[in-house]
C-alpha cells in the first residue's frame, strides 16, 4: 500500500478508531520508555498506554456492533473467559496492588483487542492498512538499530558470555518481534502485488531492505528463538514463491545459500555455538537435564508440578484459583506460553487455545496465497517464540496477532473486497 492509499485509508477512520493505528505506529517509541516506570507509573507512557486500551476499546465494542460470527469468534469467546477468570482470581490475591493491576492489563489485553479489532477490521483494506503501518513502525525500529550499531549500544544485555543489543526495549524479544512482524508484512504485500498482477519491483526492494536490516540486527542479538523464526519467514518465503513465481524463489535461495556458504560458518561460531552450550552438555550427560534451555525447563518442570499436586478443578481452570501467589509464573517468568497458559487457565484454556489457533490456520485454507502466508507465518511464530518466550505477552505481537485473527473470523466475501470507507487501496 503505498503512502497516499495508507494515508487516505487512516484519514477516512474515526477517531474511535484511529487511536489503534497510531498506537500501533508509535509502540516502537513508546517502548524505548519501559524504565520510566521505575521512576514513576505517572511518567511511564506504556503505564498510561495500558489503561487507556482497554478504556477505548470498551468504548468502540459498545458502539459498534459484529453482526455474522464464526468458529473462531465462538472458540475466542471461550478463551476469553478462561483469561478473564484467570484475571480476576488474581486481582483478589492482592487486590488495587500496582502489580494486580499492571498483571491483569497484561493478560487481558488479547480479550478486549480482538473484539475491538472485530469493529476495526472489516476489510481486505482494513489489514492492509495495519500490516502498512507495522512497516512504518519498523522504519522507527531500524533507526534505532542504526544508532545502536554507529553511536554505541543504548542497553545491552549479557547472556552466556555474550552481550545483546536491546535499545531501551524491556529485552531484547521485543527486537525480534519486530523483525518477524515487518517480515510477515513485506512478505505478504510481495504475494499480494504478485496475485493482482502488479509490478513487483517495489515489493521486492521492500522485501530486501527489511532482510539486510533483520540480519544486522540478529547477528547482534543473540537470540536463538528470533533466528528460528527468521528462517521459518524466509523459508516461507521461498516456498510460496516455488509457487507464484519461480524466478524470484530460486533466487532467494541462491541468495541464502551464498550467505550460509561465506557467513554460516562464521554466524554459527560467534552467535549460536555458546547460546547451545548448556543443551550440548545436558546432551552429553555433563549436567542435569533441568539445565536446558538456559535452564527453562527446570522452570518448566516445577510449574507442572506445582500445577499437578493440585485438585481437579485448579488443574482445569488455571493455578490462580488455589489464591496463591502467582503473578511472575503466569507472565513472561514461565518462558514458554503453552505452559503459562496452562498455568493460567488450565487445562480447559490451554486446549481452547490450540483449537483456536488451529482453526485460525484451518479457515485460511480457503484464502488467497498472499493471506495463507500471512496466517502461517504468524501462526508458526506464534508457536516457535512460545517454545522459550510467551508472545502474548508482548503489545506489538498481539496487535497483529488479534489483527489477523479479526480477519480470518470475517465472512469470505468480505476478506475478498474492500470496504467502501477504505477507498480504492489498490497501491
Amino acid at each position: 500500500m503505498r503512502w497516499r492509499y495508507w494515508k487516505k485509508w487512516f484519514k477516512d477512520k474515526p477517531w474511535l478508531l484511529k487511536w489503534f493505528v497510531l498506537l500501533v505506529l508509535l509502540r516502537p517509541i513508546i517502548d524505548n520508555f519501559y524504565y520510566l516506570k521505575e521512576i514513576s507509573p505517572l511518567l511511564s507512557p506504556l503505564y498510561i498506554v495500558g489503561v487507556l486500551t482497554p478504556v477505548l476499546c470498551l468504548l468502540t465494542i459498545f458502539r459498534y456492533k459484529v453482526r455474522q460470527r464464526s468458529i473462531i469468534d465462538k472458540l475466542f469467546g471461550y478463551w476469553s473467559a478462561a483469561l478473564l477468570l484467570g484475571c480476576f482470581l488474581l486481582f483478589m490475591f492482592d487486590p488495587f496492588s500496582m502489580q494486580a493491576m499492571e498483571s491483569v492489563l497484561k493478560l487481558s489485553l488479547p480479550a478486549y483487542l480482538f473484539y475491538f479489532l472485530r469493529r476495526f477490521v472489516r476489510s481486505q483494506g482494513d489489514l492492509d492498512g495495519i500490516l502498512q503501518t507495522v512497516l512504518y513502525a519498523g522504519i522507527i525500529v531500524a533507526g534505532v538499530l542504526v544508532y545502536e550499531l554507529t553511536s554505541g549500544p543504548i542497553r545491552t544485555e549479557e547472556s552466556r558470555g555474550l552481550a545483546r543489543i536491546q535499545g531501551n526495549f524491556g529485552d531484547v524479544v521485543s527486537y525480534g518481534i519486530y523483525i518477524a512482524l515487518a517480515s510477515l508484512a513485506a512478505g505478504y504485500f510481495y504475494f499480494r502485488d504478485k496475485l493482482a498482477g502488479r509490478p513487483i519491483r517495489r515489493s521486492i526492494s521492500i522485501c530486501a531492505a527489511v532482510a539486510v536490516i533483520s540480519v544486522v540486527a540478529l547477528v547482534n542479538m543473540h537470540h536463538v528463538a528470533s533466528y528460528t523464526v527468521f528462517a521459518m519467514t524466509v523459508g516461507l518465503f521461498v516456498l510460496y514463491n516455488m509457487k507464484v513465481n519461480k524466478a524470484v524463489g530460486v533466487g532467494a535461495m541462491v541468495v541464502v545459500g551464498l550467505f550460509v556458504i561465506y557467513f554460516g560458518q562464521q554466524v554459527l561460531e560467534s552467535s549460536i555455538t555458546p547460546l547451545l552450550e548448556t543443551d550440548m552438555k545436558v546432551y552429553a550427560g555433563e549436567q542435569d537435564t533441568s539445565k536446558l534451555m538456559h535452564g527453562r525447563v527446570g522452570r518448566w518442570m516445577f510449574m507442572f508440578d506445582l500445577l499437578s499436586e493440585q485438585n481437579v478443578l485448579v488443574q482445569m481452570l488455571g493455578y490462580p484459583l488455589t489464591f496463591e501467589y502467582a503473578f511472575h509464573l503466569v507472565g513472561i517468568g514461565a518462558h514458554n506460553d503453552f505452559i503459562r497458559l496452562l498455568f493460567f487457565t488450565g487445562y480447559l484454556g490451554l486446549l481452547v487455545y490450540v483449537l483456536l489457533l488451529f482453526n485460525v490456520w484451518r479457515r485460511a485454507r480457503y484464502l488467497p496465497e498472499h493471506h495463507r502466508f500471512l496466517v502461517t507465518g504468524i501462526m508458526m511464530a506464534t508457536v516457535l517464540y512460545a517454545i522459550s518466550t510467551t508472545p502474548t505477552m508482548y503489545a506489538p505481537f498481539v496487535y497483529i496477532l488479534m489483527a489477523v485473527f479479526a480477519y480470518v473470523a470475517l465472512p469470505l466475501h468480505r476478506k475478498m473486497t474492500y470496504a467502501k470507507t477504505a477507498g480504492a487501496l489498490v497501491g
